[in-house]
């Protein structure tokens, strides 16, 4: 429990930073980046890579996060759509402050030596990689420093470019209908700032956060009749927007 009466304006701000895109209880509106770094890897190397993120890099995470540079950082396991069944696609979610450094990394406990030894193994390990800017433009966020839910679904939505400023109105004037939701843990607006390449990099992306994939499947369940509100405001982001793929992922590990 942290006592708010000795905690200065710059620790509180870090504060509220760090409340943003985890599960649910607050909202919040202040922006952050939040950087997805994709990594593909050979399929029979995923204990040994998993394992090398927790040993090394996690750590080196976690000091950055120490020291203000970094807000969070996630690791998930790429579910569907799924490459093949040679490859396994891993996420990291970097979560950070506008004014600060983009995907810096805390001083390493360990030698150069081994650190180049560890990146040396990781060659062998990847096929490719890829790199997707975003920031946070609101949605609802937990009010404790807890766990992120461990399932998550990413939708990859793309916005006529005259309307971002109504679509980003539109999509964040729900937020305490779906903080409502039984099953809904967090929900958040991302907006993708990385150079267009193709459906790789659509306008914006929006996360879900569910305790289980049955979670997520229990919340389409009912088939309920639309109210005319619901139906006006679907009507008008569909006229603006569009589902361009979407993306399931379970957690691996985090640092906060």
């Amino acid at each position: 429990m942290f006592d708010i009466l000795t905690i200065n304006h710059e620790s509180m701000k870090k504060l509220f930073l760090l409340l943003a895109l985890i599960s649910t209880s607050i909202f919040a509106q202040e922006e952050f980046y939040v950087g997805l770094h994709y990594f593909t890897i050979k399929k029979e190397f995923t204990k040994e890579f998993i394992a090398q993120e927790k040993k090394y890099f996690s750590k080196q995470h976690k000091a950055s996060i120490e020291e203000g540079k970094k807000i969070g950082w996630d690791m998930w396991r790429v579910l569907e759509p799924s490459l093949d069944n040679k490859h396994v696609t891993f996420c990291f979610a970097h979560l950070q402050p506008i004014d600060g450094p983009v995907a810096t990394m805390g001083a390493s406990n360990y030698s150069k030596e081994e650190m180049q030894k560890v990146w040396d193994e990781r060659k062998k390990m990847v096929v490719k990689t890829k790199w997707i800017q975003t920031v946070f433009k609101g949605g609802f966020v937990p009010a404790d420093l807890t766990k992120p839910s461990q399932f998550l679904v990413l939708n990859f939505i793309e916005v006529n470019p005259l309307k971002d400023y109504e679509f980003e109105k539109i999509a964040l004037n729900n937020l305490e209908a779906r903080k409502n939701s039984k099953y809904l843990k967090s929900w958040g607006l991302h907006k993708i700032l990385s150079p267009s390449v193709g459906d790789d990099y659509p306008d914006y992306i929006a996360a879900n956060f569910f305790d289980s994939q049955m979670d997520f499947y229990k919340r389409r369940i009912a088939t309920n009749q639309p109210s005319e509100q619901y139906i006006k405001r679907t009507n008008s982001l569909n006229d603006i927007r569009q589902f361009s793929r979407f993306e399931t992922m379970e957690l691996v590990m985090f640092e906060r």
